[in-house]
């Protein structure tokens, strides 16, 4: 049986620019939801991502039959190749808990890579509340 979901924290949120190209038409469940991890922000790039820690993400996770469609695409985007020393992101099966009832799923997640945890830490900002959605929105406030 294959995991139909998927938990996302950055620009293929509902409304940003990735979600409307990869993941609307096929009309997934939507739930909000946290994962672990630590997230930062790359200024350079524009977008957040994960390192493996003990801190909270907050996110969405879409459960869909059409993920199988879906990952190939996402995958691209992340430049996941499956070899994390080849990878920009690495894909991981994660446990997630879903907001609304405080239960926890398996779900697809994209982190950072351990061996390239230096780089991020020195060229990366940490975004302390693990928040994508309010960080942009604090940021056009400025």
């Amino acid at each position: 049986m294959y995991l139909n979901n998927l938990f996302v924290y950055g620009t293929l949120l509902p409304g940003l620019a990735n979600y409307n190209k990869f993941i609307k038409d096929h009309r997934p469940k939507v739930y909000q939801a946290r994962a672990k991890g630590v997230m930062y922000y790359l200024p350079e790039d524009g977008y957040p991502v994960v390192l493996d820690g003990d801190g909270e993400v907050k996110g969405v996770l879409y459960e869909t039959p059409d993920l199988p469609v879906i990952l190939p695409e996402i995958d691209e985007i992340e430049k996941y190749t499956g070899v994390e020393s080849q990878n920009h992101l690495i894909r991981e099966i994660r446990d997630v808990e879903i907001l609304e009832t405080g239960e926890k799923v398996k779900a697809h997640m994209y982190l950072w890579p351990a061996c390239k945890a230096k780089w991020l830490k020195e060229n990366g900002e940490i975004i302390p509340d693990g928040d994508w959605a309010r960080f942009l929105r604090e940021k056009e406030k400025v």
